[in-house]
């Protein structure tokens, strides 16, 4: 490796920003140090793990935009697409509160996702720099066998980066024939149908970034399965150092939740790569590998119980695992616990108590030990005690619904700092077991589904028992009660093609109330104009038609 390419590509880390487009911005570790000597020694294994370290780190940052409270980083994801499928419900409002305390409010609205919206530059820039952030380590490791796991851990979280983004931006018509403003945006959805984002790898220059077209499912999905498998044959050898690194399980788990985005299609877009029952069968035979790779335990009781460590602090369930510290905490309002923890009292979540829906809880059973940590209507703080540390008087102060599911952390209730340092779960072992049911019955092993799921939910209710005759509907149900926050189950629905029913429920509020025949259209978001100003390749029509307005809430 010739020393004029660890400068090209470690000038990043000595803090350099170059502005050029979206896709293609610099970015700069915000952890480690590359001293002088290292750098002009060709001390390249220094360089790389220095500028490795920055990937974590810079995904746990705020965008360059930092517009907003909820602009800090990854974790901010899942909260945006769990509010937008109806599954994190703010019931805030119904003590007398702005609905507009959530801060996340344009996701169950609806609002924000055109090119010129908030929403579609968020997502868009909460990835794009951190990707480049992998190039480098890539571009710098490129042809050297013994910087494999670097060059191997980087792809890793690029291929994860691109799989959220294809599912985000790729085109899926709505299919709503009842609503009469949907016929349009369905024909401008089959124009790009299929499309997802720009690939911007190592070797995209500054002008291919300035003329780089959307790619097919195709391209894209290859691209990921390319990265996967470099890192599957480094990872033969190879042991994670860091607490941050991703494992071999890891690797099967992104396959995994790939091949299930690809099973849900068969439009013959897929190309060479598998399509409905084909992929779920893939699906599922990677969720077994990862489960085998991975051999940790399912979440206990007494680890979601936990009134202080309950799912802030990393136990063997999690397959992957980010650290928010002090270095990437932008304020006591850009952090996930100011959002999702409801002791955090430095935070939103006395004005908007994140919960669940009315209609979600009562269809939860009595004896699943998740419903202890949902305040429901029925329950005195009494029921409550052995379940938070609020007082009686502050536990009052939360609306009906809330999930105490999250804690900041140590339990710190008052110190922003402290509170929102965490342990953030970016994979865990119940996904793939859900993965594993769902890809076994949508492959046509309705039994097999069936046992598994019956096996897995002996460790969340002693007395469970399956209420409805719809299978695939209960999956989802149980797969949205256990990654309640983290992000997962918007994704399984746009696949399926399945809506919402807010009328059934009594806390949403009025402008989040919608009732669809299929996916809502706010689940594709556009390419924004940023982007699209600087790439030419982008053109209005080759972008995705704006959801705004394509269903009306219910008053």
């Amino acid at each position: 490796m010739k020393i004029s390419k660890i400068l090209t590509v470690a000038v990043v880390a000595l803090g350099a920003t170059v502005a050029l487009s979206g896709c293609i911005r610099e970015t700069f570790p915000k952890e480690g140090a590359i001293t002088k000597d290292q750098l002009m020694g060709g001390q390249m294994d220094i360089v790389a793990e220095n500028l490795l370290k920055g990937i974590p780190s810079g995904i746990l940052s705020p965008t360059p935009y930092f517009w907003e409270h909820t602009d800090f980083g990854y974790p901010s994801i899942p909260v945006y697409t769990d509010q937008a499928a109806k599954l994190v419900v703010t019931s805030g409002w119904m003590l007398n509160g702005s609905p507009a305390y959530n801060r996340f409010m344009h996701a169950p609205w609806g609002k924000g996702y055109g090119s010129n919206g908030w929403m579609s530059t968020h997502f868009w820039y909460s990835y794009y720099p951190n990707i480049k952030s992998c190039n480098d380590v890539i571009a710098l490791t490129e042809g050297n066998d013994n910087l494999a796991s670097y060059s191997a851990i980087a792809r890793v979280y690029r291929a994860n980066m691109y799989l959220d983004l294809a599912r985000l931006f790729e085109a899926m018509p709505v299919y709503a024939e009842d609503l009469g403003n949907s016929s349009a945006y369905d024909d401008l959805c089959f124009k790009v149908q299929g499309l997802t984002v720009p690939i911007v790898s190592e070797n995209t220059a500054e002008a291919d970034a300035k003329a780089n077209p959307r790619v097919s499912r195709e391209e894209m999905f290859t691209f990921i399965f390319d990265d996967l498998k470099f890192a599957e044959e480094a990872f033969a050898t190879y042991t994670p150092v860091n607490a941050t690194d991703p494992s071999l399980a890891v690797i099967y788990g992104l396959y995994a939740r790939a091949y299930m985005w690809l099973g849900g299609f068969e439009d013959g877009l897929n190309g060479e790569l598998p399509e409905g029952a084909a992929a779920y069968a893939k699906a599922a035979e990677y969720a077994q590998k990862a489960i085998a790779a991975h051999n940790g335990s399912i979440t206990t009781e007494a680890e979601w119980c936990d009134i202080i460590n309950g799912f802030n602090t990393k136990v063997s369930s999690w397959m992957w695992t980010l650290y928010q510290s002090t270095d990437t905490i932008a304020s006591n309002l850009h952090q996930f616990p100011a959002h999702m923890c409801p002791e955090a009292d430095y935070g939103y979540c006395q004005f908007t108590s994140p919960g669940i829906s009315s209609a979600a809880y009562d269809r939860l059973s009595d004896t699943d030990f998740r419903k202890n940590l949902i305040k429901g209507p029925e329950k005195e703080y009494a029921d409550f005690k052995p379940y938070t540390q609020l007082d009686e008087k502050t536990f009052n102060g939360f609306a009906p619904y809330t999930f105490f599911k999250f804690r900041p952390g140590q339990g710190s209730r008052t110190d922003s700092m402290v509170g929102g340092s965490i342990a953030i779960p970016m994979m865990r072992i119940e996904e793939m077991y859900f993965i594993e049911m769902e890809a076994l019955l949508l492959s046509g092993d309705v039994a097999g589904a069936d046992a598994k799921l019956y096996a897995f939910m002996a460790h969340r209710d002693s007395a469970y028992k399956m209420e409805t005759n719809n299978h695939l509907d209960e999956i989802l149900f149980q797969k949205g009660i256990e990654f309640w926050g983290e992000g997962l189950i918007m994704y399984d629905m746009k696949r399926l093609n399945i809506g919402v029913d807010c009328t059934k429920s009594v806390n949403y509020d009025p402008q989040a109330r919608f009732k669809s025949t299929g996916r809502l259209p706010w689940w594709t978001a556009c390419v924004p104009l940023s982007e699209t100003q600087v790439n030419l390749a982008i053109p209005v029509e080759k972008n995705n038609p704006d959801p705004t307005d394509i269903y009306i809430a219910i008053q």
